[in-house]
């Protein structure tokens, strides 16, 4: 995110969104009772027919939903550049990759600050194909997101047109591996197949591209088995979904070690709360929209909060135990 301006204290925020990232980040900092500016797309009724304009808009936020590809904002329109533009209508801003804004807060929370000034640092970006014969998946990484791309399959089943299918998919894969390295200047691009296959791909027009090569059983699998494998945790280990994984498992583990410094069950937070303040946090953000007044209370005494945003295990895995793990001093 480009930040232009951040005051705290006043609860502005003016910035540019650079990423899908920063539209995960301000799912978390915008809110309902905000007030959000911005340009958007509006029908105004001028003349006989209606036009679509692009109108500088200010809502009241009352609604926020993340969608594939943007940020939805809804609200009443407080005010407008174009007069023809009626107000305490409803209007949805959809802020995507590129746009700017201005956001008005009544209170900014440390936490949320935080995340707006992190979102300063460059994500890793990270591209996997994993693949087996005639299928193959591929996917995108980064620091707070991990999506999956696209598939692509081949029927190679039959022993008459095996060879045939098999070289077709070869090169299939080949050209689709080449087109997604061509895209933006990745991180690091990982396909992973079976051994012998990879020798194939090593030889292919993809010889001189800058690819790790590593060995999965299966496409549907594959992800989860690169994931794991300790020597390509330690190169994924700044994004979140390595945070999410190796922060959940650390604790469950004391939780099944009987650590009682580590907590669950909303009431037991509370409870505990009262007489101890939280170093730490996992929350998911069903529990940040559940528990509000908590997480202020949180931001107040400083606790360290890391938010699961990631849709894979580690995320199933916390809400198992009701969306928020506390670990206390």
């Amino acid at each position: 995110m480009k930040l232009v301006k951040l005051d705290k204290k006043r609860g502005i925020l003016k910035a540019i969104t650079k990423s899908y990232d920063d539209l995960i980040i301000l799912s978390y900092v915008i809110e309902p009772g905000d007030r959000l500016i911005a340009y958007s797309r509006r029908k105004i009724n001028v003349g006989a027919a209606p036009e679509i304009k692009l109108v500088k808009i200010a809502i009241a936020v009352e609604k926020i939903s993340l969608e594939e590809t943007s940020l939805g904002v809804s609200g009443k329109i407080m005010s407008s550049s174009d007069e023809n533009v009626p107000l305490h209508k409803y209007h949805t801003i959809y802020l995507r990759a590129g746009n700017g804004f201005i956001l008005q807060k009544d209170k900014l929370l440390s936490f949320q600050a935080n995340m707006v000034l992190k979102s300063q640092e460059r994500s890793p970006r990270i591209l996997i194909c994993v693949y087996e014969e005639g299928y193959a998946i591929f996917y995108k990484i980064t620091n707070y997101s991990l999506k999956r791309l696209y598939e692509i399959k081949e029927n190679v089943s039959g022993k008459r047109f095996k060879n045939e299918t098999r070289s077709n998919f070869i090169t299939r894969l080949v050209e689709q591996i080449i087109e997604e390295y061509n895209k933006i200047n990745w991180s690091l691009v990982i396909v992973a197949g079976k051994s012998m296959e990879n020798e194939e791909l090593k030889k292919s027009a993809l010889k001189d591209l800058k690819i790790q090569y590593e060995t999965v059983s299966y496409a549907d699998t594959g992800l989860k088995e690169i994931t794991s494998n300790q020597k390509i945790s330690s190169l994924l280990k700044n994004t979140k979904i390595a945070t999410q994984r190796n922060m959940i498992k650390d604790y469950i583990n004391e939780i099944s070690n009987g650590n009682s410094l580590y907590v669950y069950g909303f009431q037991k937070i509370k409870e505990k709360m009262l007489f101890e303040k939280p170093e730490e946090a996992l929350l998911s953000k069903e529990f940040v929209m559940s528990h509000k007044e908590l997480v202020e209370e949180l931001d107040k005494v400083g606790t360290n909060i890391i938010f699961f945003d990631e849709k894979d295990e580690s995320l199933d895995l916390l809400n198992g135990f009701g969306g928020g793990i506390f670990k206390f001093s």
